[in-house]
C-alpha cells in the first residue's frame, strides 16, 4: 500500500533538504560522490543546506545549496538541480555553471561544484542537459545509499526505509487514488439537481461522472457527457460542464488553446455580442496540452448548504449551461472557422 497518493518533484526536494540537515551520514555519501566524479578531494568539518536560494548575481533560485566549511578555509559549494520529470527551462544548465564560476572568481568559495540530481530514465532521454553539469547523481542511487542504512532498527530504520520507498515511487511515477467519502447532503444535493435538469433543460444530459455513486464533497463540477455536444468530425475532444464554486459555465475545447494566440482576435471578435469569452486553460503536466474554454458566468453554488435555499441560482447557473451549449450547436460554421486556424497552425 503506497504510503503517497504519488511523489512529486517538491517532495523529492524537501526529502533531499532534511537528509542533508539531519544525517552526517548523508552528507558524507553525497560528499565522496563528488570527490570521486571530480577527481577532487574534498576537506570540510560542517555542513550547511538551504531550499530555493537566491543566487547573488541574477536573483535565480537554486534547487537546492549545500555549503562545505572548513575553519580558516573558504567555503565549498554544491550548487544542486532536482528533476524529476519536469522539462528542463531555458539556459538552466548553463546558468548554474554560470553562479558556480562567479562565486570562486569572487572570492566566495573555494570552490563550487553543479549537481543534477534525477532518475536514471530522465538522465538517459536528458543526455544533452545532464551533461551540462559537473556531476549527475541517480534516484537510483540514492535509493541504493538510504537501503544501506535502513537496517537500523527502531525510528530511524522506519524513516529510512519510508524515504526509499518514496523515491521508489517517484522513480516509477506510480499512484494510488483515494477513497471517496460521499456526504449525504450532496447526495440530496445531486439527485434534485439531476431532477431539475431532466425537467427544465433535458438537453443537457448529465455524463457518467455526474451520475456515479458516492461523489466525494470535493466534487464541485458538473460534467454533462459528450453526446451534449456536437461530434463534428474537425472537432477535437470537447466538454461542457458547470462549475459550482467557481461560478461559471464552460466549453473546453482540448488542445485549441496550444493555439491561443493564433485563435484569439478571431474568437474574440465571434463572442463580441455575447456574454462569452475566450480563455486557455492551464495544463502544468509535462508536456501537456492547453484547451481554449469559452466561459460564462453563473452563481457560485455550494453543494454542502443545501439545494432548496439557492435553488434560483441552480436554476440560473443551467439556464446559462444550457444556452452556451445551444450557442455551439448554432454557430457551426463559426467553430469551424475556429478549426481551421487551429490546422493552419500546427
Amino acid at each position: 500500500m503506497l504510503t503517497l497518493t504519488h511523489a512529486t518533484e517538491r517532495d523529492v526536494d524537501l526529502l533531499l533538504v532534511e537528509e542533508l540537515r539531519c544525517s552526517d551520514a548523508f552528507v558524507r555519501w553525497l560528499v565522496s560522490q563528488v570527490a570521486a566524479n571530480t577527481i577532487t578531494p574534498l576537506r570540510y568539518e560542517t555542513s550547511e543546506v538551504t531550499h530555493s536560494k537566491r543566487r547573488l548575481h541574477n536573483r535565480r533560485e537554486i534547487d537546492i545549496c549545500v555549503t562545505l566549511k572548513r575553519q580558516s578555509n573558504l567555503p565549498i559549494f554544491l550548487l544542486i538541480e532536482n528533476k524529476l520529470d519536469t522539462s528542463e527551462q531555458v539556459n538552466q544548465a548553463e546558468s548554474y555553471q554560470a553562479e558556480a564560476k562567479l562565486l570562486v572568481a569572487d572570492g566566495i568559495a573555494q570552490a563550487a561544484y553543479t549537481i543534477l540530481i534525477c532518475p536514471n530514465g530522465y538522465a538517459t532521454e536528458h543526455a544533452t542537459f545532464v551533461s551540462k553539469f559537473d556531476l549527475n547523481i541517480s534516484y537510483e542511487a540514492i535509493i541504493d545509499c538510504l537501503a544501506a542504512r535502513a537496517d537500523e532498527s527502531g525510528e530511524l530504520g522506519l524513516r529510512l526505509r519510508h524515504r526509499r520507498e518514496m523515491l521508489e515511487q517517484a522513480v516509477t511515477k506510480a499512484r494510488r487514488g483515494y477513497e471517496a467519502v460521499p456526504l449525504p447532503i450532496i447526495e440530496r444535493f445531486n439527485a434534485k439537481y439531476f431532477a431539475l435538469a431532466a425537467q427544465s433543460f433535458p438537453m443537457l444530459k448529465p455524463g457518467p461522472s455526474m451520475l456515479k455513486e458516492g461523489r466525494p464533497g470535493e466534487s464541485k463540477t458538473m460534467i454533462f457527457a459528450p453526446g451534449t455536444l456536437p461530434d463534428w468530425e474537425f472537432l477535437p475532444q470537447v466538454r461542457i460542464v458547470h462549475q459550482l464554486r467557481e461560478g461559471n459555465a464552460n466549453v473546453n475545447f482540448y488542445t485549441w488553446g496550444d493555439h491561443f494566440n493564433a485563435l484569439a482576435a478571431t474568437v474574440a471578435a465571434d463572442l463580441a455580442r455575447t456574454p462569452y469569452r475566450p480563455v486557455p486553460t492551464n495544463n502544468k503536466r509535462t508536456n501537456g496540452r492547453s484547451g481554449l474554454m469559452i466561459v460564462v458566468g453563473t452563481p457560485p453554488i455550494d453543494n454542502e448548504t443545501g439545494f432548496d435555499a439557492q435553488r434560483e441560482n441552480i436554476l440560473a447557473g443551467l439556464k446559462a449551461t444550457d444556452e452556451l451549449r445551444a450557442w455551439i450547436w448554432s454557430h457551426q460554421s463559426v467553430v469551424e472557422r475556429w478549426a481551421a486556424i487551429v490546422a493552419a497552425h500546427r
